[in-house]
């Protein structure tokens, strides 16, 4: 669990959760090296584990064919349906039972984005609205129009959506992923979600 030791800007949030959003939803994502420095300071100055993980992020596009074992992860694992590699990056094939695409959770998860003013339609290309990617980039919303009652809404989709079903997509993720870069994105998604939560 993470320890709280900074406030994080409505900005800050923000960015984080909108980076999970790209790379769920498009492809692994390299920070332009400033961005990357100014970022990573500050998350080094919240003295949590979330710079550790963010580090294995970083790290895992630099070392050589970093980048292109995470865009296979990314085909192979959370695009197409391959056997044996495939992680459903719907949170109703993790908490609904049997395991189905526009289950009763991704009905309660409509619920949210509706309450939360989210058009999940415009992201085209997705299935249901209960994909990881969307589910992010309803956080970087939320975040980045901060207000008492979009900070209330952000917490308790947290804690009672993302983090009932995300741990279990990182851990089938880690057992299938051949490459660093998902599996440290997932983990990091896990600290920056629980760090999120405990913002003001």
């Amino acid at each position: 669990m993470i320890t709280k030791t900074t406030d994080w800007t409505a900005e800050e949030m923000a960015a984080g959760c909108d980076f999970l959003a790209i790379a769920f939803l498009y492809g692994p994502m390299r920070l332009d090296p400033a961005v990357q420095a100014a970022w990573g300071g500050r998350l080094a100055a919240g003295g949590s584990n979330v710079w550790e993980l963010w580090n294995a992020v970083a790290g895992a596009l630099i070392d050589e064919g970093g980048e292109q074992a995470a865009m296979e992860d990314f085909r192979q694992c959370l695009q197409v349906p391959l056997p044996g590699r495939y992680v459903p990056p719907y949170a109703s094939m993790f908490l609904d039972t049997p395991a189905t695409l526009w289950g009763p959770s991704t009905q309660r998860v409509r619920q949210w984005y509706e309450q939360g003013g989210l058009e999940w339609r415009r992201f085209q290309h997705i299935v249901a609205p209960d994909h990881v990617g969307i589910e992010w980039a309803f956080l970087a919303e939320l975040s980045a129009h901060y207000t008492p009652e979009t900070n209330a809404l952000r917490e308790r989709f947290v804690a009672e959506h993302i983090l009932r079903w995300f741990p279990a997509f990182v851990t089938r993720l880690e057992g299938v992923a051949r490459g660093l870069y998902y599996p440290a994105l997932a983990r990091w998604g896990i600290a920056w979600s629980e760090a999120i939560a405990s913002a003001q």
